[in-house]
């Protein structure tokens, strides 16, 4: 007789992962499920279902999700679970999967290095998304610039495909904090907002019209045409190659 698989679909974000992750122990629990092997997260719904398999929606709990924190920081430490927040907010389909299963085979064998088992196949394929999300975040803390508005604010935007805003902030705040700034993720429509001397906070659905309108600084725009003017002064026209450029910055 051909045994059933559990599918949960859970919200792609940090939380919602965390609680499918919960609510996956509770199932296999419940139903008295012989394997996790047969439980998997999802972050949407997939395009065909299969006849064999039972798809669940979960619902975001931040108490559920907190439990699994303080779990998972028990059994790998501040760092261990910091990289598989890495994994958790990278771009994949698979991601959600592959950290429920690193988690319980970690969980099982009380292993604080589990993301060193690149053997495993669940623990390579989060190992990926891991590295993947450190280098693009590294990136955008050694890149990115942030231009002085008429108000005094610093504004600074960014477009990763990893959805790293939120592990940006503690980096700026500790580097910035008698500045007032802002750091907004286009593509998600959000930002972190720092006020001098404060705490930061998030907040989501802004319109990027709504930054835009704002005027930049007496001191900005100078800048901004000194650069230019330098640019073009050292540049060579015969010799421009914007690919090479953009290659060694």
């Amino acid at each position: 007789m051909e045994e059933y698989e559990y599918a949960l679909i859970c919200e792609d974000s940090i939380d919602g992962i965390l609680s499918g992750i919960y609510e996956a122990y509770q199932i296999k629990k419940e139903e008295q499920i012989d394997s996790h092997d047969r439980i998997h997260l999802l972050t949407e719904e997939p395009y065909i279902q299969r006849l064999s398999c039972y798809y669940q929606h979960i619902e975001t709990d931040r108490g559920k999700a907190e439990k699994v924190i303080r779990t998972l920081k028990k059994e790998f430490g501040e760092s261990g679970f910091y990289d598989l927040c890495l994994a958790m907010v990278s771009k994949g389909e698979e991601k959600a999967d592959a950290v429920y299963h690193t988690v319980v085979l970690g969980l099982r064998t009380h292993d604080k290095r589990i993301l060193e088992r690149l053997h495993v196949e669940a623990v390579s394929r989060t190992f990926s998304y891991y590295r993947r999300t450190s280098r693009e975040l590294n990136h955008w803390r050694e890149f990115l610039r942030f231009e002085e508005l008429e108000n005094g604010v610093l504004l600074g935007k960014v477009d990763p495909e990893a959805d790293v805003l939120t592990l940006m902030a503690p980096h700026f705040a500790d580097r910035f904090p008698m500045e007032n700034w802002m750091i907004y993720d286009r593509r998600r429509k959000k930002a972190v907002v720092h006020p001098k001397r404060k705490s930061w906070y998030l907040v989501e659905e802004i319109p990027e019209e709504v930054l835009d309108s704002q005027q930049r600084s007496a001191a900005e725009q100078e800048m901004d045409t000194l650069w230019k003017c330098f640019h073009q002064s050292v540049a060579i026209p015969e010799r421009t190659n914007e690919k090479l450029q953009n290659s060694l910055i």
